[in-house]
């Protein structure tokens, strides 16, 4: 289902079959030479990439923007909750927190199993939840 912004992105930017394939992978995925091709061209014209993609999104009506949603949904719940290049791009359009909700709810719905640190929006929420832990203590000690 990420096939369908990639597509968007590779007909507005001309982006070539390697720059492609690159945003159908997840970060963890790259190798040396991938990383070097990522951030090198691409993370450079990222701003440019999303700043079409919010164009494109902003102009379109409640319920297409409702298929954007399920189409990112979709694509993470494929690969068990991880995001690729791509799906993150549009996530942060569509918004994490919605695409998070509906992902565990669909997970649950269908059955899927998703992996660690996924379910509840990854690692910033275990960041998060370590530092309200650690100020609380702290708090508690010099009380």
């Amino acid at each position: 289902m990420a096939t369908i912004f990639i597509e968007l992105l590779k007909n507005e930017f001309e982006l070539d079959q390697k720059e492609t394939a690159l945003l159908a992978k997840m970060t963890r995925q790259l190798k040396k030479k991938d990383r070097r091709l990522y951030f090198g061209h691409l993370k450079r014209r990222e701003k440019d990439f999303r700043n079409f993609l919010q164009l494109r999104y902003n102009s379109l009506d409640s319920p297409n923007r409702e298929e954007w949603l399920e189409a990112v949904v979709q694509s993470l719940l494929e690969r068990g909750g991880e995001p690729d290049l791509s799906d993150t791009l549009v996530m942060g359009i569509v918004g994490r927190l919605p695409v998070y909700n509906r992902l565990r709810e669909r997970s649950e719905k269908e059955g899927v199993k998703l992996k660690a640190l996924v379910n509840f929006g990854g690692m910033s929420t275990v960041i998060m939840l370590v530092m309200v832990i650690t100020a609380l203590v702290l708090y508690l000690m010099n009380r």
